[in-house]
């Protein structure tokens, strides 16, 4: 009986184990460490893929709505995703709370204005 118990149970850790891999636990970016960066006040929006402005450059906006931006990269993994999905998805719900319904239209529309001003500048630079 022992013997069934313990193959049972080494079974369903092993379950729950891939389940947690799978959501993105053991990575930097998941549904825990968002909790962990709102309760330190340092929530990060995770920026997959290239961009025309840095997310330094966009720091400079995000501040005023409580957070940074982290860029992680162009190559990512399907497990990655899953925890930076959950990660920004807990954060965005944080920053509705301190920010109101709109702040992702303003936000948006200020990062425009900084991007089409950065195209301009690199037109100028190239013709």
């Amino acid at each position: 009986m022992k013997h069934k118990t313990i193959i049972f149970s080494g079974i369903i850790l092993i379950l729950i184990g891939i389940g947690l891999w799978n959501y993105g636990f053991f990575n930097r970016f998941n549904y825990l460490s968002a909790k962990s960066d709102i309760a330190n006040n340092s929530p990060y929006k995770v920026l997959v893929g290239e961009s025309m402005i840095s997310p330094m450059e966009m720091n400079k906006i995000s501040q005023k709505y409580g957070f940074k931006n982290v860029g992680f990269g162009c190559i990512v993994s399907g497990i990655e995703e899953n925890g930076i999905e959950m990660y920004n998805a807990e954060i965005d719900k944080y920053l509705t709370n301190k920010n109101g319904t709109d702040w992702k239209a303003k936000y948006r529309k200020e990062i425009d204005s900084l991007t089409e001003l950065k195209q301009s500048e690199w037109k100028e630079n190239f013709e």
